[in-house]
């Protein structure tokens, strides 16, 4: 047994030809690895280990040369054709088996494979940490012995500048110095699990029996003398510059009783890793039953002095007991370790990839974390329990602990590892009943997730959850999800609550919960996990089905030099929630029975919220009421930031300045600021709501008229009908009268002179489809004009049941309810005669043309999208606000339409269908946090978006997708997102190609690479902006709205009296909102101005006579500039091209040019925009 730990004590080992690398904190640049594998190494040494390399390649190429006469070209060629058919070997027949019964694709299995590689520590750096290790070792070991000091001692550290990182009552016994009996790498580098990825490695020095005594368990003589140990090594160390390059304090697990000096080796491997340092006893010095979780080890008139209360009074200590129980275990469980897996590199493998999935969701870094130690005694215990076996793939492990953690219930049941259970441990009832999480190591007495709260191992449970769909799911993101994308805690919660905290407010917190000096006595004085802990379950018994999860942030362990005090701990906690959400959103918080006797209990935890409610079933329950039922849909979202409020206030006195509710600020984007309705408008969710349903009644209208042929289908095409609408249209009274404006034959027109701009009315697509019939000509002119026959048969009618129509060459526009419809007659068939193409002899010939694609996406492909988005905000109804608080922001960063409409709603479609690694979205909030991420950091010329709607998406159109998309990617568009829709049926007429020739159609001509990279670039200054800013009161949702006008050559500003849509700026709110009058129906009412936008018009005008020098830029949505940016390929003198002179100047005699006349178009821009445009301003006339 000696032997096998002596061989894997140091990190030298090579399991198989396997070596992976992780510690216990995860490290976000990975991808420098690489840069840094040579930093601060002896590179010299390497550079002619090199050259050895390369000469020693040569003689061998050389020498085969000579021996063997080596073969032609054609010769490898011809036995490259044979090998291609040999029959697979046995091995490669395994391999195969066992790629399709435990892999998704070999793909997937190759991925794998490839970042074990990636993440192992490659040989020269083992080399040099083992070499630090042995120096250290040689250091350490030569220092003399100290005088013995007494423990409360600490004159010698103020002469050594040295501060003791613990703070504990004078504690009696002595304190020397001996050098340590063993110094030993634990954890991962001696299991052989390190990853190049971790930011720490850990050394245990074991300290000599002569200086440790039997009475050190007692009232944290341990912990103090440790301390005190690595503060002798501390202010000997620091002058060793050959050997580190800096020492510092730290917490091991984030617990302030558990200092562990940190020191950065000197030479290149400290920029990979930091060392840690453990002192731990002699296995001989202390019995580990007397640190047993039931038993007392500190006590009370020793730490609360002449204040303390009666020992019998005092309960166990199983906290304070852990933090010194893990140094006493420590040398069993590295033997333990070494006896099970450190001889099983599948194992080991399995080890890693579970610490790679840990450090990618931040288990392995801050407070409460789930460390790559218990990963590891898990694999132990599943190996003895049987469930994995030394012969399973590091794949086959890895899906076992997942499987695992998914199951098992550590907070009810626990887990032991030791087989029997004796009298002489605890039982797993009374573990539960001390801690929170239990999983105890095989000796029965240690808990190795004794630092866990209930609410970090239900989290625990969730990804792993997740992470089962995932691996049984066949997407090809698969791998990504699992390994390389990072969980992040903002966008994981839909809602996030944050609470100013002090250690007066802790300790009343603790107080209400229980026994106070209990506590401070458990935790030697950091009263933050036991509040924490008590503020969590408050917040859950009151929350209750609202929230799946309570998650509280895991905070930074603070690093701080040796010479200085230990920070002032944060107590301020960060909780985020995963609603539920139908219940989040519940009116009532329904209590007992009025004769329950849980009645008086649900009274006492709400107060005088509580009331006596008569339910419809007659019965009589009491309950707590929220809102009413008029309450709009965005109001209902906050119900539990209001229940959270209220049970902070009425238990812990905790006022509205100490609790900031992240949420609403995200939201009131989508509020009306400017006018008041005569209902709430809330976000406008409501509003998309009711034009639903003038849409359906309206149908119904249009079904019963009495046509040539019956109106046998009506479908929406509209933004509102996809629920997409930023701001949907709100019933109101229509302006009909004032400064330039008259009534004209029913309808409203502008006079000849300029007045009042209305507002701008909003206009509904509606698709009409008649039954077919024989009689319909094949000329497209004459179904034209047999459409407008029909429009004027329906106005006519519609006019005689009192409804406004009018008629248009294309549609018919109607009034109906105080909305405004478009309807258009569709005819199927125009498809197929736009196709028809006559070639040089006449003959027609079918083939796509930009008509029939165009007649195509209006009557087939657009209602079928809108349709499945409908059904996306059935199943998600967080999907309405959402998408139009991302359209908002994108309309604001004047990138509408550069990116199209429908871009934007598919890529937001997309974090619903494919949500991993988190669930789908519940609020706007974290829908837009995940919509910027995913603008920030997907990389478009690799990553195809395929939106599977209603999961028609066949394996082989997927298939078939990816493998166009790599083999056509320069053919295809630079932002790519298909749908199920955009596929054609099969076609024996056309070529292969007709199915897929649409994919990705609304893409097709923007967005462009420019301002893709601009998206990207925007999107990951306003993630950063409300990550770092977002539990700051300073925190302004409306800066990342709030367009830069700087990088424009040209800013035109426009009038904003003249500008219809001016009220749905960001910053269109008003102190006091004027009364928006209702829509009342009458007989004769005049038909409004309809789709009327100045802005818009005056931009397709600049676009019509300038997108071939410049693009231009504008917020449709109130947005009062438009920026211009010259096209690079404009800018240079040319060569003179008659047909190219718009805009030009013409210069030279002999050698005539052009080049664009800058100074005319401004001058044409302002003439074209007389009395709209305000001004003109040049930023860049290069």
């Amino acid at each position: 047994m000696k032997s096998i730990l002596e061989d894997n004590m140091l990190i030298g080992n090579e399991e198989d030809g396997e070596d992976d690398i992780e510690s216990e904190g995860g490290d976000e640049n990975s991808d420098e690895d690489d840069e840094q594998d040579t930093d601060g190494f002896d590179e010299e040494e390497d550079d002619i280990a090199e050259e050895d390399d390369e000469d020693e390649r040569e003689s061998r190429k050389r020498k085969l040369s000579e021996e063997e006469e080596m073969p032609s070209k054609e010769a490898k060629l011809e036995d490259e054709d044979q090998s291609l058919y040999k029959l697979p070997t046995v091995d490669e027949l395994n391999r195969l088996r066992e790629t399709q019964m435990l892999f998704h694709s070999n793909l997937f299995r190759m991925q794998m494979e490839e970042l074990l590689l990636e993440v192992s520590v490659k040989d020269k750096h083992r080399h040099k940490l083992n070499q630090w290790l042995n120096q250290f070792t040689s250091f350490v070991k030569s220092l003399p012995q100290s005088p013995a000091y007494q423990l409360s001692a600490t004159k010698w550290l103020k002469e050594n500048n040295v501060v003791d990182p613990l703070t504990l009552p004078e504690s009696k016994g002595s304190f020397q110095f001996i050098p340590p009996t063993e110094v030993k790498f634990v954890g991962g580098a001696a299991a052989g699990t390190l990853l190049s990825t971790d930011e720490t490695v850990d050394v245990m020095l074991v300290l000599p029996k002569e200086i440790v005594t039997f009475k050190d368990f007692k009232d944290g003589r341990w912990l103090a003398k440790r301390s005190k140990y690595l503060s002798w090594i501390a202010f000997n160390i620091q002058g060793q510059s050959d050997l580190v390059a800096g020492v510092n304090w730290t917490y091991h697990l984030g617990n302030s009783s558990r200092p562990v000096l940190q020191v950065t080796p000197a030479s290149g491997i400290g920029k990979k890793w930091k060392v840690n340092l453990f002192p731990v006893p002699d296995a001989t010095s202390f019995k580990l039953s007397l640190f047993s979780p039931e038993r007392w080890t500190v006590t009370p008139t020793w730490y609360f002095g002449d204040e303390g209360a009666k020992e019998e009074e005092f309960e166990a200590t199983p906290h304070c007991n852990w933090s010194s129980a893990i140094d006493v275990i420590m040398q069993d469980h590295l033997e333990h370790i070494g006896i099970n897996i450190c001889q099983h590199s599948n194992l080991i493998q399995g080890i890693k990839l579970m610490k790679v999935w840990l450090a990618q969701r931040y288990f392995n870094k801050g407070l409460r974390t789930m460390s790559s130690h218990v990963i590891s005694m898990l694999v132990i215990h599943l190996l003895q329990v049987r469930k994995i076996n030394s012969q399973m793939s590091g794949y086959q492990v890895f899906r076992t602990v997942i499987l695992t953690l998914d199951s098992v219930d550590w907070i009810e049941k626990g887990m032991c590892m030791r087989n029997d259970t004796g009298e002489d441990v605890p039982s797993l009832e009374r573990l539960c009943d001390l801690y929170e999480v239990v999983f105890m190591d095989p000796s029965g007495r240690v808990n190795l997730v004794g630092n866990l709260m209930k609410e970090d191992f239900l989290l625990l449970k969730h990804e792993a959850q997740l992470a089962l769909q995932i691996l049984n799911s066949s997407s090809a993101d698969s791998f990504d999800f699992l390994f390389m994308k990072k969980r992040e805690f903002y966008q994981l919660c839909d809602q996030v609550l944050s609470l100013k905290l002090n250690k007066k407010k802790l300790k009343k917190i603790v107080k209400k919960h229980g026994n106070l000096k209990q506590h401070e006595l458990d935790a030697l004085g950091d009263l933050r996990f036991p509040a924490w802990s008590a503020v969590m379950k408050t917040l859950k018994r009151g929350l209750g089905d609202r929230v799946m999860l309570l998650v509280p942030e895991s905070g930074a362990v603070p690093s701080w030099p040796v010479g200085e005090s230990p920070p002032k701990g944060k107590s301020s906690l960060v909780i985020g929630f995963v609603l539920d959400e139908i219940a989040a959103k519940a009116l009532l918080t329904k209590g007992p029975a009025a004769d329950d006797p849980e009645g008086k209990n649900f009274r006492e935890f709400w107060g005088e919220k509580s009331n006596l409610r008569r339910f419809q079933d007659g019965s009589f329950h009491e309950a707590v009421l929220w809102g009413t039922v008029n309450q709009p849909v965005g109001d209902r979202r906050l119900i539990p930031g209001s229940v959270a409020k209220y049970i902070l206030n009425f238990h812990y006195d905790m006022e509205d300045g100490d609790v900031n509710y992240i949420c609403q600020g995200t939201e009131s984007i989508l509020r009306l600021g400017h006018c008041r309705l005569p209902r709430k408008y809330g976000t406008g969710e409501e509003s998309t709501v009711e034009a639903i349903q003038a849409f359906d009644a309206i149908s119904r209208k249009l079904r019963s008229l009495d046509l040539p042929l019956k109106i046998t289908s009506v479908q929406s095409t509209s933004e509102v009908g996809r629920h997409t609408s930023v701001f949907p249209p709100i019933v109101m009274k229509f302006l009909t009268s004032g400064k330039g404006l008259e009534v004209c034959e029913s309808r409203v027109q502008f006079a000849t002179e300029i007045g009042e701009v209305p507002p701008y009315t909003y206009a509904i697509e509606v698709n009409v489809f008649l039954e077919t019939s024989g009689k319909w000509p094949d000329n497209l002119v004459a179904i034209q004009a047999i459409k407008a026959e029909f429009y004027k048969t329906m106005a006519s009618q519609l006019t005689d049941n009192g409804i406004a129509a009018l008629t248009f060459p294309k549609y018919l526009q109607v009034l109906w309810n105080g909305y405004i419809f478009h309807v258009k007659v569709c005819y199927r068939r125009e498809i197929y005669l736009s196709r028809l193409v006559a070639n040089d002899d006449g003959v027609l010939r079918e083939q796509d043309t930009d008509a029939a694609i165009k007649l195509e996406t209006e009557l087939e492909i657009l209602p079928r999208i809108t349709s499945a988005l409908a059904s996306v905000q059935a199943d998600h109804p967080s999907f309405n606000s959402g998408v139009r608080l991302c359209k908002r922001w994108v309309g604001s960063q004047l990138l509408l339409p550069h990116v199209p409409h429908m871009a934007v709603d598919l890529l937001v479609t997309y974090l619903y269908t494919n949500p991993a690694p988190y669930d789908a979205p519940h609020t706007p909030h974290v829908l837009f946090l995940r919509f910027l991420s995913l603008l920030a950091h997907t990389d478009w010329r690799t990553t195809p978006i395929l939106v599977n709607l209603r999961d028609t998406f066949t394996v082989e159109d997927v298939t078939e997708l990816n493998r166009r998309f790599t083999s056509e990617r320069s053919s295809l568009p630079p932002m790519f997102i298909a749908t199920p829709y955009e596929l054609r049926g099969s076609s024996s007429s056309v070529d292969d190609t007709y199915r897929y020739r649409l994919a990705s159609m609304w893409t097709m001509e923007s967005p462009s690479l420019p301002i893709i990279y601009r998206c990207k670039q925007l999107a990951s200054a306003a993630l950063d902006y409300m990550t770092k800013a977002m539990l700051k009161n300073t925190f302004d949702i409306k800066l990342i709205f709030r367009p830069s006008l700087d990088d424009f050559n040209v800013v035109i500003k426009l009038q904003e009296s003249h500008l219809s849509r001016r009220k749905e700026s960001v910053d269109a709110s008003v102190p006091n909102p004027k009364f928006v009058k209702p829509y009342k129906y009458q007989r004769k009412e005049s038909m409004p101005i309809v789709m009327f936008d100045p802005a818009e018009k005056y931009l397709t005008e600049l676009r019509e006579a300038f997108s071939h020098l410049a693009l231009f830029f504008h917020d449709e949505f109130g947005g009062n500039v438009i920026g211009l940016v010259w096209k690079p390929s404009a800018l240079p003198e040319q060569e003179l091209k008659i047909g190219s002179l718009e805009g030009h100047r013409i210069f030279g005699v002999k050698t005539v040019k052009q080049a664009p006349n800058m100074e005319a178009i401004l001058s044409d821009i302002e003439i074209m925009g007389e009395g709209l445009v305000e001004s003109v301003t040049i930023n860049d006339k290069t």
